[in-house]
């Protein structure tokens, strides 16, 4: 071959230890969802929160009229102390019912006393007893009825059952609810749950606890991490895949339910991963394919077809699953006047 030797720029392939990694896609979703409902019926006097505002465990979210509320906790106030004077009526005439009966029984075994007179205040005594009883039972009643009048006063204020944002509100100030009228959705978002969907192939590659990071297109300098929470036992036999569940923590915020998000499953292993520099791929597109030149020991150029990683992480080198061997060079320059068999003069390292 007379042809003059053609100069190149070569690289060396690289071998690293990358980890092992499942892609998958998926959206975030909240922890915790609530549409949060009254537990009694009334108007609506005040709206305190709005869409979008963060609110503490137990911050009031809805405010009902409580006129009647009141007026019915003031009433069984009122019957509380009417049953508890009513008892301590009932325990003084008890106490000296049974005190004259004792006197009495005493009296008849000396025989100054009849015993009609003896039988009558022993009957007395145990009406007295009937009457404390009774009278304990009407106070317990009167205060089970404050209790609920309390819970009454109590239910006319909808709480926050968890700390989280105010997604949407449906009532304004003016409106009457009732129980069944869900009033506001609340929602918790950090953590976030992060639903995928991995195919029925990877299922036993798939763990509990396995570190899972997650990037969205909002934020693509940033990647969010979490850990692999929950497996759905069951395969969707129309896609053949399954729903795996995972936690992201968002304490900024930053983050929002029903986000499309692109997640990698760490396997926790490692394998050998061949690198070499992006511009040393050749694309043909005629057969689809993609190509290096490998520079042999003589400088000859040798063509390769190589299968490219699907993930590629850095825009400047590109990861080869097979093709090349590692410490092999290849061209990076002048690959348009490279063919198989090519001689070469290689240019020296900068």
């Amino acid at each position: 071959d007379t042809r003059t030797p053609v100069a190149v720029a070569v690289a060396p392939i690289q071998g690293v230890d990358e980890p092992v990694v499942i892609e998958a896609t998926g959206s975030f979703q909240p922890d915790e969802t609530s549409d949060v409902a009254p537990a009694a019926s009334g108007r609506v006097i005040a709206t305190p929160v709005d869409v979008g505002q963060f609110v503490a465990q137990g911050a009031v979210l809805i405010r009902i009229q409580d006129v009647d509320a009141r007026l019915r906790l003031d009433e069984a106030r009122a019957a509380v102390e009417r049953a508890e004077a009513n008892l301590k009526l009932a325990e003084s005439q008890n106490a000296l019912a049974q005190a004259t009966a004792q006197r009495n029984e005493k009296l008849l075994a000396g025989g100054p006393v009849p015993q009609t007179v003896a039988d009558e205040a022993r009957t007395q005594a145990e009406t007295a007893g009937n009457s404390v009883s009774v009278a304990r039972a009407s106070l317990a009643q009167a205060r089970a009825q404050l209790a609920l009048a309390d819970k009454a006063v109590a239910d006319v204020v909808v709480s926050a059952p968890f700390a989280g944002y105010v997604s949407e509100r449906r009532v304004a100030a003016g409106e009457f609810v009732q129980p069944s009228t869900s009033v506001l959705t609340l929602m918790r978002i950090d953590p976030l749950r992060l639903r995928l969907t991995i195919p029925a192939v990877q299922a036993g590659q798939i763990a509990i606890g396995q570190t899972v990071q997650a990037r969205v297109d909002a934020f693509p300098d940033q990647v969010f991490e979490g850990k692999i929470t929950a497996l759905n036992p069951a395969i969707a036999a129309e896609s053949r895949s399954f729903a795996v569940e995972a936690r992201i923590a968002n304490p900024g915020a930053l983050l929002k339910p029903g986000m499309f998000a692109v997640a990698s499953i760490q396997q926790g292993r490692t394998q050998r991963a061949l690198l070499v520099p992006r511009r040393a791929v050749v694309e043909d597109v005629n057969t689809n394919s993609f190509r290096v030149f490998v520079i042999d020991q003589e400088n000859r150029a040798r063509l390769r077809v190589v299968q490219l990683a699907a993930r590629q992480p850095q825009p400047d080198v590109t990861r080869l699953l097979g093709g090349v061997k590692e410490g092999e060079r290849v061209a990076t320059s002048r690959l348009g006047d490279l063919y198989d068999g090519a001689q070469t003069a290689v240019e020296p390292s900068r």
